[in-house]
């Protein structure tokens, strides 16, 4: 019997989301392990209560706290290596993506089998609304790492932030073209949310390089990405299998994110990084 394909996910406060992502992740997925980061929202629970359901193989946490120094790669180490104690076909998404496409979950079993240890991109989808993707700035045809066959041991790179999704280090890449499959990500579903998303971004990069002096994302590649929210969109004919909505189902007020932002502002005083005349720094 072939091996089944297990999805990797970190995850922190984001239930809403997996809620509804965790269905359409069995559609190319046979098990999940998931990596929980001081998760306060009741995900761990929700897990366990749905261990079967979904042949949920392995919950791990961080165990830090949010003061702890993270080092991203050795992180994301822990929860490649739990995968790999079940097969060598390792899938990965976050919790605000999911593939879609004409494969077929049998169809990426054979993909897979016959392209071992080459680590594949898939183009990143920028949803904007049910039919609509974003085209401008870095979105017209960005790809992501999502998926290998690994039968060699492997490790990730050295990152303390905004590692590979999946250890490449010396292995061939290629990457898989639509319509085959791609990765649909929501984040730009809600203005509001995917501000203080990508300011969050800028406020801990900001912050860890204070502490540490380790390099970071420069301010202007989030403003390239949120592009002012002036957006070029273009229709398209695979609709969201989700609601357009989904951000609404939690108070933006309440997001650990929103909390950490302004919680860092007061104990760094990080200055105006720029947030897009949102509000948020103030």
């Amino acid at each position: 019997m072939t091996q089944p394909i297990v999805q990797m996910t970190m995850t922190r406060d984001e239930l809403f989301l997996l809620e509804d992502l965790i269905p359409i992740w069995t559609e190319h997925a046979d098990g999940f392990v998931f990596m929980l980061d001081n998760c306060t929202d009741g995900t761990y629970e929700f897990l366990m209560d749905n261990k079967e359901k979904y042949n949920i193989l392995g919950v791990l946490t961080t165990g830090l706290k949010d003061e702890d120094h993270r080092q991203e790669n050795l992180i994301r180490q822990t929860l490649f290596n739990e995968a790999r104690k079940f097969t060598g076909k390792i899938t990965c998404l976050d919790t605000d993506e999911y593939f879609d496409g004409q494969m077929s979950k049998d169809d990426l079993h054979l993909f897979m089998d016959e392209h071992p240890n080459i680590a594949t991109f898939l183009r990143w989808v920028q949803y904007t609304d049910t039919d609509k993707v974003r085209t401008d700035g870095p979105w017209l045809g960005a790809a992501q790492d999502r998926f290998c066959n690994y039968t060699v041991p492997i490790e990730f790179m050295d990152k303390q932030r905004h590692a590979e999704h999946i250890p490449r280090n010396g292995l061939k890449t290629q990457r898989l073209e639509i319509p085959g499959l791609w990765i649909s990500h929501l984040q730009w579903l809600d203005v509001p949310t995917v501000a203080v998303k990508q300011y969050y971004w800028k406020v801990t990069d900001y912050v860890t390089n204070l502490l540490t002096g380790v390099d970071i994302v420069e301010c202007k590649a989030y403003d390239e990405s949120v592009n002012d929210f002036n957006w070029t969109t273009v229709d398209v004919p695979c609709p969201l299998k989700v609601s357009p909505d989904i951000y609404k189902k939690v108070k933006l007020e309440e997001t650990y994110k929103y909390k950490e932002i302004k919680k860092l502002i007061k104990q760094y005083d990080v200055p105006n990084l720029g947030d897009w005349g949102m509000n948020i720094h103030e």
